[in-house]
């Protein structure tokens, strides 16, 4: 892990606010996104990144100082979008009722993770300095949020006595068991079967059954 001090400069330049200098910033983000995904972190440059955007490199470098301000922004765009699929899911569950509920939010979360795996990868076994990017730093506290308000709305299909001490162990179980199944499935043991043990943990927990 890299020290503060010896982190590259993460920032853009400017952020544009015409609509033309927005889809550059935008096709800039996207590529780099994309090549992560195909060429890995070390694989990417620059170069690479203006000519999938279809820019040429000056206008790279009108609003980035190099590639790992680029990344940062692909960094914010996963979260926020990872995020944002699971609050929709929650809401969905929730209005499905109480039957299968966990099970399908434990499918879900899975799916939003698996959705994103190759990008997923890319930050936790080759960028450098992931775990310093702000709205990396941030999910945890995030997260908690996101169960809170579950917790607040689910009504019966949790019990109001758990705690927030709780969620953050139940999420530290979730996402670790989901991310294994993703990332690194064990071979002695199904997804599936891991998925189901899972969600039978989590009932419990949650609805005390």
């Amino acid at each position: 892990m890299q020290r503060a001090s010896q982190l590259p400069d993460l920032r853009p330049k400017k952020r544009p606010s015409q609509r033309r200098s927005r889809e550059t910033f935008e096709a800039l983000v996207e590529a780099c996104a994309w090549l992560l995904a195909e060429r890995g972190y070390a694989g990417t440059t620059t170069n690479h990144i203006a000519e999938r955007a279809g820019v040429n490199i000056a206008s790279l470098y009108e609003y980035f100082p190099g590639k790992d301000a680029i990344v940062a922004q692909v960094a914010e765009r996963l979260v926020e979008r990872v995020l944002a699929r699971l609050a929709d899911g929650a809401a969905g569950v929730m209005a499905g009722g109480e039957n299968d509920a966990v099970r399908l939010w434990i499918e879900w979360i899975h799916d939003v993770v698996a959705q994103e795996k190759e990008l997923v990868a890319v930050f936790l076994q080759q960028v450098p300095y992931t775990s310093q990017l702000e709205p990396i730093q941030a999910i945890g506290a995030r997260l908690l949020e996101l169960s809170q308000q579950v917790r607040w709305h689910a009504a019966g299909l949790i019990r109001r006595e758990l705690s927030d001490p709780a969620l953050h162990l139940l999420i530290n179980l979730v996402t670790s068991t989901i991310m294994q199944c993703v990332m690194e499935p064990p071979a002695d043991v199904t997804p599936r079967e891991l998925l189901d043990e899972l969600s039978r943990r989590v009932e419990e927990w949650v609805r005390g059954r």
